[in-house]
């Protein structure tokens, strides 16, 4: 199922350019946006809030504010105080270089089945090299 993505500003902007050596018909990832493009200096919640209405998968290296935001997110929507789930978060360490970053959110987002990203949140986890999911 086609994806798009929604690069946070820690995160690389060469990151779409190595995804399009995966994809570079763009049947996977039809779009792909950095946001230096139109959210520079936007707080986390924008971010996300921008990733959603984008209807994008969400990228990050901030493990940590986005683990507390994913876990603010879900409370509230399962409240009905927010209408939208979110598209689905990953994050990844900054340690992970760029190139296995995007062969390995490739890999991830084209497996069969596909996972469900709709309000869920997964880390790469370098030691076990593999994308988990977080639970709370």
């Amino acid at each position: 199922m086609p994806q798009n993505l929604y690069l946070d500003e820690c995160v690389s902007p060469l990151l779409k350019d190595r995804l399009r050596v995966h994809d570079p018909h763009a049947l996977h990832f039809p779009y792909i946006e950095h946001a230096s493009l139109n959210a520079r200096g936007h707080a986390d919640p924008q971010q996300l809030k921008y990733a959603v209405k984008s209807k994008a998968v969400f990228v990050t290296h901030n493990i940590k504010d986005f683990l507390w935001l994913h876990r603010w997110w879900k409370t509230l929507h399962a409240w009905d105080l927010l209408p939208d789930p979110h598209s689905g978060i990953l994050a990844a360490p900054p340690s992970l270089p760029i190139d296995l970053l995007g062969a390995e959110i490739f890999k991830f987002l084209t497996q069969h089945p596909t996972p469900l990203l709709e309000n869920n949140m997964y880390v790469y986890r370098q030691k076990q090299n593999q994308w988990v999911r977080e639970h709370f």
